[in-house]
């Protein structure tokens, strides 16, 4: 069976209509039909059920849906690296960043990029730790920042540095202040789930205060639009404070004092090009210039 099957298949699922499937497919009805029919012949099951009104998926299509859009994905992202490696003959170095590294990172990426010639870049937020380590594992990342170690026999986990919740507020709404207390104030917090998230309950739940959370976001460029308006106040890392977004805001330690460690990590026993351990040495060195 071939993956045009498939996505013909497919698009006759998605439109519900084998009319409207043809026409996205530039291919005939009686074309199409008679595709569909021999793949339920090779199966020797049916995948539709076909009616005058209209077409209904019978439960081993459902499931053969399943496995051809996976298999048509996977095919898709094979082509898309093939041709990666065919530009140039510079494979795209593709690495999952943290929100709060974009500024810093975008420094290491123009430094990088001019020192490799051609070099080209695919840049993605993941913040699920199993993601990254999945991301990794199966070769779809180069490089990964995570704010927690990762301890996978497979992978190298690198500490970069180590840095403090901050309260992001609007501006001298705590004056002649440093430091302050979040117990009582209306917090502008990550959504559950997210690893920020885990080390801010982690952090009430030590010091026994119940947070007075007024939003909770996916970003903490939400959180910040939202300290803008004046909604709320918005715990993020110091980092994060270097961004445009948080220009003409103010950053106040929090106390009792919470902190976090950003790491960066690769696949131990991946071939590395040259290019990729460069640029992971230029994050290294760059923070350990800092400290």
């Amino acid at each position: 069976m071939k993956i045009i099957q498939l996505e013909y298949f497919v698009a006759v699922v998605n439109y519900n209509s084998f009319t409207k499937a043809a026409n996205f497919l530039h291919i005939s009805q009686p074309s199409l039909t008679t595709t569909i029919k021999k793949m339920e012949a090779d199966l020797g099951y049916d995948l539709l059920m076909r009616s005058t009104k209209d077409i209904k998926i019978t439960e081993k299509g459902i499931h053969f849906y399943n496995y051809a859009q996976q298999l048509i994905q996977n095919y898709h992202q094979t082509l898309e690296k093939m041709h990666d490696l065919k530009i140039g003959h510079v494979a795209k170095i593709k690495i999952s960043i943290l929100e709060s590294t974009n500024q810093w990172i975008s420094q290491i990426l123009a430094t990088h990029s001019k020192l490799n010639d051609a070099q080209t870049y695919l840049i993605s937020e993941v913040h699920d730790q199993s993601r990254i380590i999945e991301l990794l594992i199966n070769f779809e990342s180069h490089v990964a920042f995570t704010n927690e170690q990762i301890g996978h026999e497979a992978i190298t986990s690198i500490p970069l540095y180590e840095e403090s919740y901050v309260l992001l507020t609007p501006k001298n709404a705590f004056p002649n202040t440093h430091t302050t207390s979040i117990a009582h104030l209306p917090l502008i917090l990550p959504t559950k789930g997210s690893q920020v998230r885990k080390h801010l309950d982690d952090y009430f739940n030590r010091m026994n205060i119940h947070p007075n959370i007024v939003i909770e976001v996916d970003r903490f460029e939400a959180a910040t639009n939202f300290v803008h308006r004046g909604l709320g106040y918005a715990v993020i890392p110091r980092v994060y404070y270097q961004s445009f977004n948080a220009r003409d805001l103010d950053a106040i330690d929090i106390k009792p004092k919470l902190t976090r460690s950003i790491y960066i990590n690769y696949l131990k026993k991946r071939k590395h090009a040259s290019r990729v351990l460069s640029f992971i040495n230029q994050c290294v060195d760059y923070w350990n210039f800092k400290e």
